[in-house]
């Protein structure tokens, strides 16, 4: 979209640049220019052109430096039934007044003097316009003074019928009114979007295009012609003030909108420190409204701007060597700055094509618009990315938190499993035994009734020590492994013989938790299946940790027998989550042997 809006903006350029054309009546070879430091009546010009006895100079360029003189045009006219316009495009002039000499009379015509008679107040144009009334006179020519100070001022004529004034005047109003129905299109969608999205550092960039707008203004003469008329605070200091907060906005935006590293602290202060030094320069100015005075206030702070504008390009660089902006925002922020140096040190000619002459009056504002199509590229880009972002963080999240669930039931249901299992094998069946020894009446049946019970609270410990989970980590891992050896030894027949060899090592509090569970687990199934009467337990460390659990029991053929039953499956998948190994040796009536091996290493 922007790089359809940058070329839609160019080719407008363009066509508005070939379609200005030059004036019908072509007035610059037939210019003749003095300037004098006297104050000189008309009558004195007059006498002293037509006795050439002024040295006389050439307008070769477009813009010059007045100074502190008066300088007179006299322009040739020629007899015409129609009006003429005679325009000069400088909307700030301090002084011009026109004059009409023929052979019997000189005429004078509006007088223009800065902030008293601006020319919107007499003409309809931004620029000062004299009409030259049709006449039956041979020739006329028309004398014009100017006094304009130490400024740059442009020197562009025309002198047109009024059908060609008022074709060109509305070329310009229809390119002024694109120009600025675009800014004005920009600050409405960067203003939805940033409320839209909750971002709210882009409104700052749009109060930046909102000062541009102004500038463009004042710098076209359009804001004394509609806006503020001849106010002469607004008029002075518009231009200079409107750059203060528009540097003002863009320093706060880099500031909140660009992502910065711990590392990239100055970084950031550098923006801040320039942000925060426009605001005294905006004080400034209130306190010059309300007092008056700082004349070349103006100056100073254009001064300020520049220094704080290269040491901000200078952090653009920096920060795209650091990745944090894309390469183009660097081209984006220099644009501007390089068309105005241009724009201050080009002075094309009067007989350069058209499309020179107003290519370099408007290359500033050619800049801004791609520089601003380019940053508004950016915050698209970057927003959009940002909420990819999140919505793909929240996607995986949601998938984590359903497996998780997932998982969590499944752990749930399997253990509720699995202790269903053990109540039913452990009690059921002297539940069943009890029920039975209760029905028959014999002698010893009490007897049989507490050998019943006895065993029956045996296994009742038995299991609540095999579901016990102590806290576990390594200070206290041993003791904990020898405490769980020494309960299941008083309430079984089995005699568990622990062999531990397991002193000054660091091992992560989730690799004991495993080990205990795996022990835990090794031996109930020695005891509840293999009919062990030995179980031998030993924990130590070479290369690896090493668990070895041996019994005496039955054993099992590890080909035939069921190797995936949940409690196995249980103890694979600890030692994988480890990355450890299991090793497993039995044969039938010669007892069985785990050997589990586990990576010193604390990576889990």
């Amino acid at each position: 979209m922007i790089t359809k809006l940058l070329t839609t903006t160019l080719l407008f350029f363009f066509l508005f640049t070939f379609s200005q054309q030059k004036d019908s009546i072509s007035i610059y070879n037939k210019i003749e220019v003095v300037s004098s430091k006297k104050e000189l009546t008309i009558h004195e010009v007059v006498s002293n052109f037509k006795n050439n006895n002024f040295r006389k100079e050439k307008i070769n360029h477009i813009y010059k430096k007045l100074g502190n003189k008066n300088w007179w045009f006299n322009i040739p006219v020629k007899k015409s039934n129609e009006d003429y316009y005679l325009t000069l495009s400088s909307s700030y002039i301090s002084y011009g007044k026109l004059y009409l000499n023929n052979s019997d009379s000189i005429t004078a015509l509006h007088q223009i003097s800065y902030f008293k008679e601006f020319p919107y107040k007499f003409f309809f144009y931004r620029h000062p316009t004299w009409v030259i009334p049709a006449n039956s006179f041979k020739n006329t020519e028309a004398v014009l003074n100017i006094k304009n100070g130490g400024s740059r001022t442009r020197l562009e004529f025309h002198l047109e019928t009024k059908n060609q004034f008022l074709k060109r005047t509305q070329l310009e109003y229809i390119q002024f009114g694109l120009f600025l129905a675009f800014l004005t299109s920009m600050i409405i969608i960067l203003l939805y979007f940033s409320i839209l999205k909750k971002e709210y550092s882009v409104l700052f960039y749009a109060v930046y295009i909102l000062c541009m707008i102004i500038e463009f203004l004042a710098g076209k003469g359009l804001g004394i012609q509609f806006i503020w008329s001849d106010y002469s605070f607004v008029t002075k200091n518009i231009r200079s003030l409107s750059q203060t907060i528009a540097v003002f906005c863009m320093g706060y935006f880099y500031m909140k909108f660009y992502t910065f590293s711990k590392r990239e602290v100055l970084s950031k202060n550098i923006f801040k420190w320039g942000t925060y030094l426009t605001i005294p320069l905006i004080i400034l100015y209130i306190y010059k409204y309300f007092a008056g005075g700082m004349m070349n206030l103006y100056i100073y702070v254009w001064v300020i701007l520049k220094i704080i504008i290269l040491i901000w390009f200078i952090n653009h660089i920096y920060l795209v060597r650091k990745k944090r902006i894309p390469s183009y925002l660097i081209f984006a922020f220099a644009l501007p700055i390089i068309s105005l140096i241009l724009s201050q040190g080009i002075n094309p000619k009067n007989t350069d094509s058209n499309w020179w002459i107003y290519g370099t009056a408007n290359i500033f504002y050619i800049a801004l618009v791609i520089e601003i199509l380019c940053f508004t590229r950016y915050i698209f880009s970057s927003v959009i990315k940002s909420q990819k972002k999140y919505t793909q963080l929240k996607k995986i999240s949601d998938e984590l938190k359903y497996n998780f669930q997932n998982k969590t039931i499944e752990i749930q249901q399997n253990e509720r499993n699995k202790l269903l299992s053990n109540v039913h094998d452990s009690f059921g069946g002297y539940l069943e035994a009890l029920k039975l020894r209760l029905l028959q009446k014999s002698e010893n049946t009490p007897e049989k009734v507490q050998e019943i019970l006895d065993s029956f609270y045996n296994e009742y410990r038995y299991l609540l020590n095999s579901l016990y989970s102590p806290k576990i980590n390594s200070e206290n891992f041993i003791d904990n492994l020898i405490e769980f050896c020494d309960k299941i030894n008083k309430v079984s027949n089995n005699v568990i013989k622990p062999h531990f060899s397991f002193k000054n090592t660091e091992i992560s509090q989730h690799k004991c938790v495993h080990l205990y569970r795996i022990l835990s687990e090794l031996i109930t199934n020695a005891i509840k299946y293999s009919k062990a009467t030995e179980i031998h337990v030993s924990l130590y460390q070479k290369n690896n940790i090493i668990l070895e659990v041996v019994d005496n029991g039955i054993g099992f053929n590890i080909n035939n027998e069921k190797l995936n039953s949940y409690g196995l499956k249980n103890i694979k998948a600890r030692i994988e989550e480890m990355k450890g190994t299991l090793e497993i040796n039995s044969t039938k009536n010669h007892g069985s042997s785990f050997v589990i091996k586990i990576p010193k290493n604390e990576e889990n």
